[in-house]
């Protein structure tokens, strides 16, 4: 399993415990119709989370070319499969749509915050005190 695929399996399963334990605060406090709605509109933010991980694994390999316009097709796809999967249920009203947006929105927020930790410790970032590796000189004549 690549690099990719398990930062987006760790992160989906962190992102379904949290989910499960503020379903249950949300049906404790208002009801059934709530939970299931926040559980839905999660279930299908961590769905659109975990497909990023194909985008990357369908991405690698391709010539240049082909792999922007797969990540474009599949970037498309994505918030495409998003916006049917909530503005359906938003349009006939079967639950609560707030409660629904909220479990989509909270599974982006928590996707951030738990990767940019990630993307930081990977990153290669110069420091300040020590010397750079190449001097770049600029000389004007007047």
């Amino acid at each position: 399993m690549s690099g990719h695929w398990k930062i987006a399996l760790k992160c989906a399963a962190v992102m379904i415990l949290v989910a499960a334990l503020v379903a249950g605060a949300i049906f404790y406090l208002y009801g059934r119709d709530h939970s299931l709605a926040f559980c839905y509109g999660a279930g299908v933010g961590i769905m659109s989370f975990v497909s990023t991980a194909a985008t990357v694994s369908l991405l690698m390999g391709r010539p240049k070319a082909a792999g922007m316009l797969l990540g474009a097709v599949s970037f498309g796809a994505r918030y495409g499969f998003a916006a049917v999967a909530l503005g359906i249920p938003a349009y006939l009203e079967p639950w609560p749509v707030v409660a629904m947006l909220v479990g989509f929105v909270g599974v982006y927020f928590a996707e951030t915050v738990m990767l940019v930790p990630w993307a930081v410790r990977t990153m290669n970032i110069p420091d300040a005190r020590r010397p750079a590796d190449e001097v770049v000189e600029r000389r004007a004549e007047v």
